[in-house]
Order: C-alpha cells, then structure tokens, then sequence
C-alpha cells in the first residue's frame, strides 16, 4: 500500500509518497539534506520520521 509523510519542520509543507517506510525515509533524509540542514539526521530523528508515516 503506498505509505504516506509530511515533513515534520513548522512551516514546510513538502509532502513524501512512496511504497515502502524505507524509501519514505530515504526521500526524507534527502529533503533534509537539501531543506532543513541544520537538522541531524540521527537515529532519533529515523525513529520520528517513521512514526509519522501512514498509509494512503
């Protein structure tokens, strides 16, 4: 089923769809990198990332 994320920084709205959590967080940690680099892409944040993803 195609999973769902919405990034969690206040104010983007950049919107992630993939098939697998693991390819969410993949797109996800690339969004950072380019968007929000002042973020620490730790495992911490994977665990947020993933608990933020729902299925379409």
């Amino acid at each position: 089923m195609p999973r769902h994320f919405e990034c969690i920084v206040d104010g983007c709205d950049a919107v992630i769809e993939a098939d697998t959590d693991d390819a969410i967080v993949e797109q996800a940690q690339a969004h950072a990198r380019e968007n929000h680099p002042d973020l620490e892409m730790d495992d911490e944040m994977e665990r947020r990332i993933r608990s933020e993803i729902t299925t379409i």
